[in-house]
């Protein structure tokens, strides 16, 4: 999910277990390592395994890509061109070459609005989508995202997995990760408006995780935001979601300590049951996504990362979200992608937050010769826009078909995966019991790991 203090918990969890703490908090001096350093750590780890999927300077890192054959021979066949993605999310960076060239200025906007908590005033744009500066991304985010899902093949950086796709940035989370229904909805409405074809929503909509429907307030956010999500779909709009880094079973609910997370200090610990729905990954017709680090890698048996959501009834497809130090014993087992050069403070920013740490997990942080940032990262906050390029893929060759058409073939072009023998919870605090399923469709994944070669081809 679109939390910051997710990754942030994560990485400073390997810091606690490994070394100490001795970079100043208020150091600005970057510490990102150069392409050619990240490459050779890549080649290293991954060649023979993962090999480079294209040419892009960054591709040998791209294990995500190789895994769901997001290559050059799948490129011949389908590159997302010509089909509107949207990005609802913290906003994108309106600078970064591997987001620019496939950006769509004039689409992109900001929801966030003068009442939305924690926003800053830079980024309200009560929807006037006039106001472009209210859209710049200073998280790295939602530029993390977008590049996944479509950063260019032009020699700089990275490439996504539709190349050719076009990026409608919608701001809906402020700069410190919350992502208000009301904004969400709005974004959503706008989405159905414009008729973009897919929206990519690695997030969950704030204040609360699980909406609870015998609570009368739970149950109204819920239905505005259904209804906007219903809207959208209705006008052409493939809505695909992550599941959530709970390691949780969202087909059994359990403990929900987060609820609500605004205003601070009022959650409450709510042993939720199936009555209670994460907007947007529960939202009928939508393309929600699980999360898997390196599979193939020799020894990474797990599969599932070890902070993915899971859910028979839930979960549709799996795509590489990343799993730190799981495969390789690496940064790299995360996900590369484009940060925001705005992304200065580590207060808010994932990217300088990361690299501060670079100098003790060397690769956390990337930068090429001009400056231009990458980062790794995991969540199915990274996994999703995976599967929404894939979709992308689909829909240029597929103009006419619907949002429910492409989930179907985003879905039947999936390669199965079963269920990892000998799975165990990680830990006490891991709500997912077990995997089980067969016949194509199981609990952790689905009906399997997203391709896009077979989706180029479908």
């Amino acid at each position: 999910m679109r939390k910051h203090a997710f990754i942030f918990t994560t990485i400073m969890s390997m810091v606690l277990l490994l070394v100490p703490l001795s970079v100043a908090a208020d150091e600005t001096a970057t510490e990102a390592i150069p392409i050619p350093a990240a490459v050779q750590d890549c080649v290293n780890l991954y060649a023979g395994i993962f090999d480079a999927p294209t040419s892009e300077p960054l591709a040998a890192c791209q294990w995500d890509m190789a895994l769901i054959n997001a290559n050059s021979d799948t490129f011949q066949h389908a590159t997302g061109d010509g089909v509107l993605v949207g990005v609802i999310d913290g906003g994108v960076d309106m600078s970064h070459p591997d987001i620019v060239p496939n950006l769509n200025v004039d689409l992109s906007c900001s929801f966030i609005f003068d009442d939305t908590p924690t926003a800053a005033a830079f980024e309200i744009a009560n929807g006037d989508c006039t106001n472009k500066a209210a859209v710049q991304d200073v998280s790295s985010h939602g530029t993390h995202v977008a590049s996944t899902i479509a950063a260019p093949i032009n020699g700089i950086g990275i490439a996504g997995v539709a190349p050719d796709a076009t990026i409608v940035a919608l701001k809906a989370c402020t700069q410190i990760g919350f992502c208000f229904a009301d904004s969400v909805a709005a974004a959503l409405r706008y989405a159905g408006d414009v008729r973009l074809d897919i929206v990519n929503l690695s997030l969950f909509a704030d204040p609360y995780l699980y909406y609870c429907k015998s609570d009368a307030e739970q149950r109204s956010i819920l239905k505005e935001i259904e209804k906007a999500a219903k809207y959208a779909q209705q006008r052409g709009v493939l809505i695909v979601t992550s599941a959530g880094n709970g390691a949780s079973d969202l087909q059994h609910p359990g403990i929900d300590s987060t609820s609500p997370d605004w205003p601070p200090g009022t959650a409450e610990v709510r042993d939720v049951k199936n009555n209670c729905r994460v907007a947007p990954t529960e939202f009928p017709g939508a393309l929600t996504v699980s999360a898997t680090g390196p599979v193939g890698y020799p020894g990474y048996d797990d599969w599932i990362a070890t902070y993915s959501d899971v859910g028979m009834s839930v979960v549709n497809v799996t795509a590489p979200g990343g799993d730190y130090f799981a495969a390789s014993g690496s940064v790299h087992d995360a996900i590369l992608a484009a940060a925001s050069n705005s992304d200065t403070d580590p207060a808010i920013g994932i990217y300088a937050f990361l690299d501060q740490l670079s100098p003790i997990f060397p690769g956390l942080t990337v930068e090429d010769p001009n400056l231009q940032r990458y980062f790794n990262i995991t969540g199915t906050s990274m996994s999703s826009p995976h599967a929404a390029g894939v979709a992308a893929l689909i829909a240029e060759n597929h103009p006419g078909w619907g949002p429910g058409a492409l989930k179907s073939a985003v879905e039947r072009t999936a390669s199965q995966l079963d269920c990892p023998p000998g799975w165990q919870p990680v830990d006490e605090d891991d709500q997912r019991e077990q995997c089980f399923g067969n016949n194509g469709r199981t609990s952790f994944f689905g009906h399997g790991m997203v391709d896009a070669w077979a989706a180029a081809n479908e």
